[in-house]
């Protein structure tokens, strides 16, 4: 963020107001911050929101999405289990939850490590799952293995580090806290413009509250639970993502079976993925249908992605999807009304746009998808 007005002040241009960035080199360079934040939102096929904040000694992490590992393409059965042999069944499926062909091989997630000793699994890198927060000391633990967050001793700096984190989102508008989907959506009465959707944005702290909510325990879980029937999509959607952080039960799975069918795609998806999760797919079909028909490329992404994710158990009950994949899988549109015409794009942009839609949606989210349901 801070590279633009660089630039801009070792050339001598004035740097605009609005934006976010301060300079550290040439004539208008600021003193040096007291603390950096950084982000990390969705990786190719895998959606996710982790926000983080560090100032000289410590680097805090909140990771919005618990229940998704740190590994984007995460092995069936996890990292600690013996590969299954070559040419039978079990190895068929298991190869659909690693990159595809000789990717594999390069996998940044280490599946050609596998089986990975006992010992690790002390790393969160190759666990299933992630805390709600991480706190480090980089002084006496530059590593970051250790995480103090939780450690009543270290109480105050992570209250410290996570308001400034929440202060910098607020500022900024981070457009982390509104799902892919529904941001595109909302920026179409901006002329397709996201910044204006946080720019405009009345409820923000309220949409972050909720979504900070999983970390409280069972306060949060009830305060969750009001908040599915929120007037905002946005608070919906956090109010049923931090509830596949919890054990459901038969009131909560009524409602999340209604919520499919909310007006919002983010929501339905969310309340779909909750409920394969809590192992009723059969009731989550509506909303990865409704998903994988859009135009917005997103949302089919998601809709695949999520399936990629599901055991054989969970996808033997959804072959019903199959016809659905393959439409979205010839689907041409990005941005529904908003999509470019591919010819009047520098060729640069054209083959990134190509790639997203025919190569990581295409190859990676959606053909994985109905091949691990084929198999499954």
């Amino acid at each position: 963020m801070d590279m633009g007005p660089t630039v801009l002040s070792m050339a001598g241009v004035p740097i605009p107001d609005h934006f976010q960035g301060k300079a550290f080199l040439g004539p208008e360079k600021i003193q040096p911050r007291e603390f950096v934040c950084g982000a990390r939102d969705r990786l190719d096929n895998c959606n996710e929101m982790i926000r983080t904040v560090r100032d000289e000694r410590y680097r805090y992490i909140r990771n919005f999405l618990p229940h998704r590992p740190y590994g984007s393409f995460y092995p069936d059965g996890g990292f600690f289990r013996e590969v299954p042999i070559e040419g039978t069944p079990e190895h068929a499926f298991w190869d659909t939850s690693c990159l595809p062909g000789e990717q594999k091989i390069h996998d940044p997630d280490g599946v050609f490590l596998m089986p990975v000793p006992e010992s690790y699994s002390k790393y969160l890198i190759w666990q299933d799952s992630k805390p709600f927060e991480e706190l480090y000391d980089l002084n006496e633990d530059p590593e970051a293995v250790e995480n103090l967050a939780g450690n009543p001793e270290y109480e105050t700096i992570t209250d410290r580090m996570r308001n400034t984190l929440f202060a910098w989102m607020i500022e900024t508008r981070d457009l982390g806290v509104i799902d892919e989907t529904e941001l595109i959506v909302r920026a179409a009465a901006y002329g397709g413009v996201n910044y204006e959707v946080g720019a405009h944005c009345q409820n923000y702290e309220r949409i972050l509250e909720t979504a900070d909510l999983t970390r409280l325990g069972e306060e949060g879980r009830v305060m969750l639970i009001e908040r599915l029937d929120d007037p905002d999509s946005a608070v919906r959607y956090w109010a049923v993502t931090g509830l596949i952080s919890f054990d459901g039960d038969d009131a909560i799975m009524q409602k999340l079976t209604q919520l499919v069918n909310d007006e919002s795609l983010s929501v339905g998806l969310a309340a779909g993925d909750a409920l394969c999760r809590f192992e009723q797919p059969e009731k989550a079909t509506a909303a990865f249908t409704r998903a994988l028909e859009s135009d917005i490329l997103w949302a089919r992404c998601r809709a695949g992605a999520n399936l990629s994710y599901y055991g054989r158990q969970t996808l033997a009950k959804m072959k019903m999807l199959i016809p659905a994949l393959e439409t979205a899988l010839n689907n041409p549109s990005s941005y529904g009304e908003y999509d470019q015409d591919m010819n009047t794009l520098i060729p640069p942009i054209r083959n990134f746009f190509i790639h997203s839609r025919d190569g990581i949606v295409g190859e990676w989210v959606l053909k994985r998808a109905i091949r691990r349901i084929d198999l499954a």
